[in-house]
């Protein structure tokens, strides 16, 4: 067997960008994002989208912000052929990728967060794809790690909107539950208070999910409907559509929280032995029960 070295500072976004994964063009996180995102379809019953995309009528444009190995962005140009469909993430997508999809879809790199209304440029994110009232639908998934001024996102998307389109935003919220309750379980976890403290600093939400309706609406959308699931980090009888979830979670996820945790915890000066005691607690802790999960929700809003 042949040994790969991998270095590390290569695989992740330089030490100033809010994501704090992997690049998406990093072969292991390209394995991770592909189980990720057929985990999460099964989680959320067997669909990748909920957004009635059926009763928008002469949908042209499309955006899939975050795309990652653009597995959605295939997923939604095979659902709809006569729409151009944008693939847009920070890092360019996986040859793979670009070879397997169909001649709709155009792939893009940059952050919607640069969009400024105020100051167009010409660009493709300006130019193209999000100029005023231009999109049909906007999909957002798991980018709870990467945005961090979420206002901006949603007025941006919004700005983008045409009068009748919609957004469809899936992500998920820091607190940990119970399985098949809402019993929260991280009041006496010192590494999770860290974590809110270290997203707090980075600008990063950690209500992404839930905290997403409200902020749709405080740019003029009408929320249309609310899901949420079971983002299960250990298998549990009670949540059966959640086990390929909690399957991903231990092969894939968890091996990256030491990471996760050396940028958040950073942000607030925890290193050493401190960041070390803090990890090995968070591993212990989010491996302590069956179905220990986090809450995915899943916010549809139109543009009136």
């Amino acid at each position: 067997m042949t040994t790969v070295k991998v270095n590390s500072q290569q695989r992740y976004h330089d030490t100033n960008a809010a994501y704090v994964l992997p690049k998406a063009n990093d072969v292991i996180e390209q394995d991770r994002l592909d189980t990720q995102a057929a985990a999460i379809v099964e989680m959320i019953g067997g669909f990748p989208f909920l957004a009635p995309l059926q009763t928008l009528d002469n949908i042209s444009k499309v955006v899939d912000i975050g795309c990652g190995t653009g597995v959605a962005t295939i997923q939604i140009a095979t659902i709809l052929p006569s729409a151009t469909i944008y693939g847009l993430d920070l890092t360019p997508v996986p040859e793979d990728s670009k070879k397997m999809a169909p001649g709709n879809v155009v792939w893009a790199q940059g952050n919607a967060l640069d969009v400024d209304y105020n100051q167009p440029d010409d660009g493709i994110l300006s130019r193209e794809i999000f100029n005023p009232e231009g999109l049909d639908y906007i999909f957002g998934r798991m980018l709870f790690l990467g945005i961090n001024n979420w206002p901006k996102y949603f007025s941006n998307t919004s700005h983008a909107l045409k009068s009748g389109g919609m957004i469809e935003h899936q992500d998920l919220d820091w607190k940990f539950y119970r399985a098949g309750t809402s019993e929260c379980l991280i009041d006496d976890w010192e590494w999770h208070k860290a974590i809110l403290s270290g997203a707090q600093k980075s600008g990063l939400s950690t209500i992404s999910g839930s905290g997403a309706a409200a902020l749709m609406r405080d740019c003029g959308l009408e929320v249309t409907n609310t899901e949420s699931f079971e983002f299960s980090f250990s298998a549990s009888s009670k949540t059966p559509q959640s086990q390929a979830m909690a399957r991903y979670v231990q092969a894939k996820l968890i091996p990256q929280y030491p990471e996760l945790l050396h940028k958040m915890l950073g942000a607030i000066r925890i290193r050493g032995e401190k960041l070390d005691t803090l990890t090995r607690a968070c591993l212990h802790d989010i491996n302590s029960e069956e179905g220990l999960h986090q809450k995915y929700t899943v916010t549809i809003a139109r543009k009136p």
